[in-house]
């Protein structure tokens, strides 16, 4: 995850980081006669007008999207999924102003898991209530068996999620706008993401007519991933319904991530094996003997292998995929248990892997 959600503070949108954008000619003098400017062909300069000053060169066909138009589609995306208007969690702008970021969040919508399934609340402001909230309830699954009772579940279970929309902006060529949904779980800082980062992030070039291009994609992308979003919280309440021992959970970040491990030293990896061990210990304690627990484990572990090369969406995607593999419908416990026989010692023991070896393509 992006944010440390134990640490939320919204803020108001900074309106020096807004400011409207014009288009001019790229000029040059004539080499033969300097009191001549020429036109410089296919391309044109975008303008800060509150600065006064050109920030980049574009080509002719560049949709200039202003940051302010960018953040108020993500704003109006993000009310449409929940049903609530997002804050602003923290916004970023470049030194050239041509390079834009904000986290969009709301503390009151979220995702409810517990032993009978998972609802989609949000919490809509109504000044005439005492107590100033009025629950909107957007999407429920009941399970079809209650995990109420199982030894692998922790009494009275209930974990909670929290959507966020990250949009990026860029008044710069060779550059698209992005808008990332994602979601964090709010009993915990280790940042775990729903869903595969290739099936959440809608991507725009912006060589096209004009914005209402813009505005309808990401409208037809993100009703589609409404559809996936929910199958992710699904899996997640999966995950919950499979047991696994606390004696094998550790196992899980071995197999995620290997080749990463193998990059460290023997003293880092004793350090690594140890830490695992420890969040074993704390996770099996807050959720039980369970694969949600084993997946919480590996998304808070993958924290302490972020590097340079290897970034945290990468390790993120790794434990995204490791979700998907197993919730599938050919999923078997049994061989997967069987497959992770040996892996700890393999991995400890492997020669040591130069990270020089590994490039991160991640975007």
């Amino acid at each position: 995850m992006i944010f440390n959600p134990m640490f939320i503070q919204t803020k108001p949108v900074e309106q020096d980081k807004f400011f409207n954008v014009a288009e001019k000619e790229v000029l040059y003098q004539d080499p033969s006669n300097e009191s001549i400017l020429l036109d410089y062909p296919k391309r044109k300069v975008v303008i800060n007008l509150s600065s006064n000053k050109g920030i980049s060169i574009v080509r002719n066909h560049f949709l200039v999207v202003s940051h302010q138009k960018a953040y108020e589609l993500g704003a109006q995306i993000f009310q449409t999924l929940f049903g609530v208007a997002p804050e602003i969690y923290k916004e970023y702008l470049s030194d050239s102003t041509t390079d834009y970021y904000v986290d969009l969040i709301s503390d009151t919508s979220r995702f409810v898991l517990d032993a009978d399934g998972f609802r989609l609340a949000a919490i809509r402001k109504n000044p005439g209530l005492a107590d100033d909230q009025v629950p909107h309830m957007v999407e429920q699954f009941n399970a079809p068996v209650s995990l109420a009772g199982r030894s692998w579940l922790v009494p009275d279970f209930k974990d909670v999620y929290r959507p966020f929309i990250r949009v990026s902006n860029f008044l710069r060529d060779n550059s698209s706008l992005y808008i990332e949904l994602g979601f964090y779980r709010d009993r915990c800082t280790n940042g775990m993401l729903l869903g595969m980062r290739s099936k959440s992030i809608f991507k725009q070039s912006y060589f096209v007519s004009d914005f209402s291009v813009i505005e309808r994609n990401a409208q037809i992308f993100f009703f589609n991933q409404n559809k996936r979003m929910l199958g992710s919280i699904h899996r997640l309440w999966q995950l919950l319904a499979m047991p696994i021992s606390k004696a094998d959970m550790h196992l899980i970040c071995f197999d995620i991530y290997e080749e990463e491990i193998t990059k460290r030293g023997v003293e880092e990896r004793s350090i690594l094996n140890e830490l695992v061990h420890n969040l074993v210990d704390a996770y099996v304690k807050e959720i039980g003997e369970n694969m949600n627990a084993a997946l919480n484990v590996a998304t808070d572990f993958s924290k302490r292998l972020e590097t340079n090369r290897f970034s945290h969406n990468k390790l993120q995607r790794l434990a995204a995929l490791w979700m998907y593999k197993t919730t599938s419908k050919t999923f078997q416990m049994d061989r997967y248990l069987k497959s992770l026989e040996g892996i700890q010692e393999r991995v400890m023991n492997a020669k040591l892997v130069k990270e020089e070896e590994f490039i991160d393509d991640e975007l």
